[in-house]
């Protein structure tokens, strides 16, 4: 279906003829009759009584009318939304994302994002950072958060990087580990700790470096919660590891720096060349040029 002739035989019927239509159109006569032909011979129909001086519309022409009408309003209304950008661009944003950054990093990111595109909304599902990965790979979710670990491949992936700080022990300030310059792995050996669950970057690192060290916790609370987890330390039940900023903003807790170091490298990230969901591409563009 040609637009243009649909537009043509709008014109006309508004302009009350052809003349009419071709001055508005700035066409010459002859090229709108001729559109009008062509557009009869598409449709098999005959769209104007031409009996007498001014063209009126048939039974026919009304229908095709109508529904001509109907689909150039469409396709304005769609001209408008593609041109007028990022306030009309409406949607929703989907984002796979751990709870220890959702919590302390993401509300300054969405804050500023859904302030740029207000017809935006937001859903983040709380999920670690390995199966985030897989889901980008299986093609499950078109943006996550995940950890960029040594030795590990991240060509699969265009990324963003969010987050790089060292691995701290969060404790109550009343605590006597709260006044030390940094804390070896050895002397968390059969003390009272609150873990994430397996499946997150900490609680791996934690499993790793306990191992190489034969170091074995007292793991009193274990939960992938986190107000659990930080309420858990708030009550004294054991401390935790996580990030200084999970300290500062808690208020009530002490950041001490685990050693041997380890450090926490998180990137948003979409898979290469794969097309994804306007939304999500205007917040990874936008995540990109703000951070």
């Amino acid at each position: 279906m040609n637009l243009r002739r649909l537009a043509i035989f709008r014109a006309v019927v508004r302009h009350g003829g052809f003349i009419g239509a071709a001055e508005q159109l700035h066409m010459a006569q002859p090229a709108v009759s001729i559109a009008i032909k062509k557009l009869e011979q598409e449709l098999e129909v005959l769209l104007f009584n031409r009996s007498g001086r001014k063209a009126v519309l048939t039974s026919q022409g009304k229908e095709v009318l109508s529904r001509a009408e109907r689909i150039l309003d469409e396709v304005e209304s769609l001209k408008q939304d593609v041109s007028q950008g990022n306030q009309l661009l409406k949607g929703e944003l989907s984002l796979s994302c751990p709870s220890m950054l959702a919590t302390y990093y993401l509300p300054e990111l969405l804050s500023g994002f859904l302030g740029a595109y207000p017809g935006l909304s937001a859903n983040i599902a709380q999920v670690g950072t390995q199966q985030s990965r897989e889901q980008l790979l299986n093609r499950e979710v078109e943006l996550a958060i995940i950890t960029l670990e040594d030795g590990q491949s991240n060509a699969p992936f265009d990324l963003v990087p969010l987050v790089q700080e060292e691995l701290v022990v969060c404790t109550p300030r009343h605590h006597p580990w709260a006044e030390k310059q940094q804390l070896h792995i050895t002397e968390l050996d059969q003390q009272p700790m609150a873990f994430y669950e397996s499946g997150y970057f900490v609680r791996r690192s934690l499993d790793l470096l306990c191992q190489e060290f034969d170091v074995h916790p007292d793991i009193r609370v274990q939960t992938n919660f986190l107000p659990l987890l930080i309420r858990s330390v708030k009550q004294g039940l054991g401390c935790t590891v996580g990030l200084t900023r999970m300290a500062e903003q808690e208020g009530e807790l002490a950041a001490v720096p685990l050693r041997p170091r380890v450090e926490l490298n998180l990137a948003l990230a979409k898979l290469q060349h794969n097309p994804i969901d306007r939304a999500n591409l205007a917040f990874f563009d936008w995540v990109t040029a703000n951070t």
